[in-house]
């Protein structure tokens, strides 16, 4: 991380009293539409930083302070407590160093997770809001140490009314951000604010040599988070013959089999552990996987799903399960493997007598030609009866369910929002998009918004799904 701070477009042009002077006409010249004098006095990132206040965000600089508490983003705080507590003993240690100062540590988000003030200071850091759980990433509050540190990739000082809001004017900033090297998002802030702008000289060094130490750790980690990945990886690779890609949490190719290589045009890399590198490995369709995973991966680490992935991966759209890979609770990347040939192998056979394993509980197993599909209950649209068949109607197609028997399956649907609106027929209620009025009171329904499925509802069953539906 750079050891200056940020640069000024130009020389400074007079003494700290006359360029805040300088910087406060600007400023009013700037909220009022007039943007010529801050060209030529403020630097260039701050007036980069307010045009976004005033332009992007549509920030009102004058009227009191209604910035808001933020709510508290469980799983990333979870990722990163470790690098959290380095930076609160780096903050403490400024203010316990540093007479007149208070320090705040944020998260990515730029909510504050703590904050440390002499006696003095606290009172008046409250009527700012610099205290826990109040959210200043920049879109927020404005130009501001912290929030801007974390638009920008290297360290800033916000002085006096170069703050975008009139209620920061008396403080000068120092912020920091620290971005993780897998996704190259910033994940924390650390500021040390002052009414005193000479408190904060020299600071700027010694706050990015300490964000290195930081950084430099979390690439180690990510080195460690990729060798995991890469062993399941390869452990899968000697039982899956095609189509297996091992992707970090964010999304990047950390390996992938030689045919998917091929597609990618990846050049033969082999197996990347270096996190800046694998995030030239990374696809659109790869970044939202992993998103949507990792979302539904925070109440349950071992949360197992299925992804269509098309071009480049394949000419036509394809089904592939996701597993993560985790430790210590915490999911460090999945392994993306074509349903063709990976189902099989996690999934007991149809009639065999076997339990599913348990990190299957909640899944519903289709039949195939050649495997065992698992299906998450929301990719099931409606499940239609054929004797002691069942066949569902899913986001991929029409499989077999392995289950035999409607009533078997309805009672593994029902907890699902499943109806039974028919002896042969159930439906996904959440994914009803059409109800069809057939006279004298019947009803009949359809899950795809643009063709009639005609799904029959019984007359006894028609007041129950009204109800449900809400008609």
């Amino acid at each position: 991380m750079p050891g200056d701070v940020v640069p000024h477009s130009r020389p400074p042009r007079s003494e700290p009293r006359q360029r805040q002077t300088d910087t406060l006409t600007a400023w009013r010249h700037f909220i009022a539409g007039d943007d010529v004098p801050a060209i030529d006095i403020v630097p260039t990132p701050i007036l980069l930083s307010w045009r976004r206040c005033r332009d992007l965000h549509g920030l009102d600089p004058v009227h009191p302070l209604q910035i808001r508490r933020s709510a508290a983003a469980r799983a990333r705080t979870a990722r990163y407590s470790g690098i959290y507590a380095k930076l609160g003993g780096t903050a403490a240690a400024i203010v316990d160093g540093v007479q007149g100062c208070l320090a705040t540590v944020t998260d990515g988000d730029g909510r504050i997770l703590a904050s440390w003030a002499a006696n003095a200071l606290r009172r008046r850091a409250a009527d700012c809001k610099l205290e826990p759980d109040f959210g200043w990433s920049e879109s927020a509050g404005g130009t501001n140490g912290m929030g801007t540190a974390l638009v920008q990739r290297q360290p800033v000082v916000i002085r006096g009314p170069e703050h975008w809001h009139q209620d920061m004017h008396d403080w000068t900033c120092l912020g920091v951000a620290v971005h993780d090297p897998v996704s190259a998002e910033p994940i924390a802030a650390l500021n040390v604010s002052s009414l005193v702008e000479g408190c904060l000289a020299g600071l700027a060094d010694q706050l990015c040599a300490e964000l290195d130490v930081v950084e430099q750790a979390l690439e180690q980690r990510a080195h460690r988070d990729g060798l995991l990945v890469a062993e399941q990886f390869c452990a899968r690779s000697s039982r899956q013959r095609r189509k297996l890609i091992g992707i970090d949490w964010a999304g990047n190719v950390v390996a992938a089999s030689e045919d998917v290589e091929q597609a990618l045009n990846l050049g033969g890399h082999g197996v990347l552990l270096d996190p800046r590198e694998r995030r030239l490995r990374t696809w659109a369709a790869l970044r939202e996987l992993a998103r949507t995973s990792l979302a539904e991966s925070g109440a349950d680490p071992s949360w197992q799903g299925t992804a269509a992935l098309g071009p480049p991966f394949s000419v036509t759209p394809e089904l592939y399960s996701v597993s993560p890979v985790t430790s210590q609770g915490l999911v460090l990347g999945w392994i993306v493997a074509s349903l063709e040939e990976a189902c099989g192998q996690s999934v007991a056979p149809s009639g065999s007598g076997a339990a599913l394993p348990t990190r299957h509980k909640g899944r519903i197993v289709a039949v195939t030609d050649s495997s065992d599909l698992l299906l998450d209950p929301q990719e099931i649209r409606y499940a239609e009866a054929d004797r002691h068949s069942v066949w569902l109607v899913t986001d991929y197609g029409r499989f077999r369910a392995a289950t035999r028997g409607i009533d078997n399956l309805e009672s593994e649907l029902t907890d699902h929002g499943f109806v039974r609106v028919h002896r042969g027929f159930l439906v996904n209620s959440g994914r009803v998009r059409r109800i069809y009025h057939k006279g004298n009171g019947l009803i009949a329904l359809s899950t795809d918004a643009r063709r009639a499925e005609n799904i029959p509802v019984s007359r006894r069953s028609t007041p129950a799904v009204r109800r449900i539906l809400g008609i």
